[in-house]
């Protein structure tokens, strides 16, 4: 007769136990990956020439891998930085003053009516920060809820 425990699946279990030092950066390599092979399948495969909108006097232009690489990377970084000094300064409340501010930056960064931008590149670059969001914010919450 076989027994059955309650005890998550050992794969479960290790992803609940790993650290936040190893989480952290692998949410934000899977946001980088992904949103990678988003415009890549975008613009090379589907030939849809994204545009980002006008800013800082420049027109608007195609989108670059370069760009997409900062765009997913960098804010993620700032984010991991702001969420540890939470943690060091307020560690009862890191969580949450993290969570609203990050919804606070994520609504201001999503590209509104620009110079020569449509309609699909508005959608097709707020989707790419949902991807970068969809991976990295759940993982910093559960490690920063860990922690306290």
């Amino acid at each position: 007769m076989a027994t059955t425990s309650s005890s998550p699946r050992p794969s479960a279990r290790r992803l609940t136990e790993t650290p936040a030092r190893v989480l952290r950066p692998a949410a934000i390599g899977i946001a980088l990956l992904v949103n990678l092979a988003y415009v890549l399948v975008l613009t090379d495969v589907a030939g849809y020439d994204l545009r980002t909108p006008a800013g800082f006097g420049q027109p608007a232009q195609s989108i670059l891998i370069s760009v997409v690489i900062a765009a997913s990377v960098v804010p993620a970084l700032l984010g991991w930085g702001l969420l540890e000094l939470l943690e060091r300064f307020v560690p009862r409340r890191a969580t949450v003053i993290w969570e609203a501010l990050t919804a606070l930056v994520f609504v201001a960064s999503l590209p509104y009516n620009g110079a020569g931008v449509t309609a699909s590149d508005q959608l097709l670059l707020a989707l790419m920060h949902l991807i970068v969001g969809v991976a990295v914010i759940p993982a910093f919450v559960i490690t920063s809820l860990r922690r306290s």
